[in-house]
């Protein structure tokens, strides 16, 4: 048993392969969250005004004027597609699921605070893990910024002030699980045994935002109809790390083996919104700048060279030149009034999600053991841009009832793209280019009840 896990881990150094662990963006950023938000496009910084603004802007948590707990239900699935040599045509991953609690409290200050200040709270865990991440190697077909399974608990918080002369500022931090760990191999007269030490511990971002109430074309009670917003949320990585040390198991030189990746990245972002409420109407225009330059990207090396000697032979990741995107966003509401201050409210919205993801994507190396040499294999990190249609409807029983109903459902169809993998013909045999295509179906439920 000794001798066949020497010759794996033998095995396992040669290659010394940076294999790629699914890293995906959270629920919040691919789909919006909230009752409202995920119906109107992903809008919202300007126009919020419930739990949901402690993602779409915080500052906005000042329209809070009454305590309401909402319980939701959300889930997409994947229909994706990759076509061309060596590619298996559907591309099969696990439909994302998860349950969702958010908080809305005025704080009762008195005096001049009076029904300025409120808090509100997003909590979301996937509906069968913590968090959860996969190592894949990089020629395998993959979408990982899009449909991997990979799945993580998350919480925002967040508080927000009515400053006066319609000024409002907000601010607030996410939270996302990952998890560390080490297991150590030793050699225990004779037999190979492990000792496993893992930990889920937590990881933090900052989210800041500002709304201005204009000062012109006001309703008849004075308020404004026209409102800008902005938002500032800060980079949010859950990672996973596992170091395997298998120097105790015999007297062979074995490097520590690196197992990790990014389980959920969201990039930094800052979204500028301009909205206009009037007569039961909510219109809403925006844009969400993604700093995607900045991402590592997924693939860690198996073998991490010490910092004396950089230049240990190990395998170096491929280098994908990730760019910076915009994303325009649009969405509407009509809201019903009915007696006793019920409503009944119809939304819809677009967003154009580009991606980040270069057409042509440097090559991988491995090492073959049968021809005891490196090889050339393509780089099958996919991704495409999205077309995002999205519909909801929402119903306040008012005085009858101290209930909320909200529904969502998203469309994205996926762009039709072509990628090369090899960076132009470096492998052999050149396997061709890729061509993407697909959809995703997104839908969540949240019942809110007023206390």
């Amino acid at each position: 048993m000794r001798f066949a896990f020497v010759c794996a881990a033998a095995a396992a150094a040669a290659a010394a392969l940076a294999w790629p662990s699914p890293a995906r963006a959270s629920d919040e950023d691919l789909f919006g969250w909230g009752p409202r938000s995920p119906a109107m496009g992903g809008t919202g910084a300007a126009s919020s005004h419930g739990a949901d603004a402690a993602y779409t802007n915080p500052a906005l948590l000042s329209r809070v004027h009454r305590n309401l707990l909402t319980l939701g239900w959300s889930g997409a699935s994947y229909d994706l597609h990759a076509e061309g040599g060596g590619l298996p045509g559907r591309v099969s991953v696990l439909p994302a699921k998860g349950f969702s609690v958010g908080a809305e409290v005025p704080i009762p200050f008195g005096g001049a605070l009076k029904d300025r200040v409120a808090a509100g709270m997003v909590f979301y865990t996937p509906s069968d893990a913590l968090v959860r991440g996969r190592i894949l190697y990089p020629e395998t077909p993959q979408f990982p910024l899009l449909a991997d399974r990979s799945q993580s608990l998350a919480v925002r918080i967040a508080v927000g002030a009515d400053l006066g002369w319609g000024l409002r500022v907000g601010a607030g931090f996410a939270a996302l699980a990952e998890l560390v760990g080490a297991i150590d191999i030793v050699n225990t007269a004779g037999n190979a045994g492990a000792h496993v030490d893992d930990q889920l511990v937590a990881t933090y971002a900052p989210t800041v935002g500002v709304a201005w109430d204009l000062p012109f074309d006001r309703a008849a009670d004075g308020s404004s109809r026209w409102r800008v917003g902005a938002t500032l949320r800060g980079k949010l990585a859950a990672t996973f790390g596992v170091t395997v040390d298998a120097s105790k198991l015999s007297s062979l030189a074995l490097p520590p083996f690196n197992i990790g990746g990014v389980a959920q990245y969201d990039p930094e972002e800052a979204a500028l919104e301009v909205a206009r409420e009037s007569d039961g109407w909510t219109v809403a225009a925006g844009v969400t700048w993604k700093h995607w330059s900045a991402y590592p990207g997924v693939f860690e090396p198996t073998i991490l060279c010490p910092a004396s000697h950089p230049d240990c032979a190990a395998l170096t990741p491929p280098q994908i030149a990730f760019s910076d995107t915009f994303v325009p966003r649009f969405g509407v509401e009509r809201r019903f009034d009915l007696p006793r201050h019920a409503s009944v409210s119809a939304r819809g919205g677009f967003f154009y999600e580009p991606t980040p993801v270069p057409t042509t994507l440097p090559s991988s190396q491995a090492y073959d053991l049968g021809a005891q040499s490196l090889v050339d294999l393509p780089t099958r990190f996919f991704d495409t841009s999205r077309y995002v249609f999205s519909v909801g409807a929402g119903v306040d029983m008012g005085d009858e009832a101290p209930f909320t109903l909200d529904v969502y459902a998203q469309y994205h169809v996926l762009a039709d793209t072509t990628v090369t993998t090899c960076n132009g013909g470096q492998c052999n045999p050149d396997p061709g280019p890729a061509k993407l295509s697909g959809n995703v179906l997104a839908w969540g439920l949240m019942l809110g009840v007023r206390f």
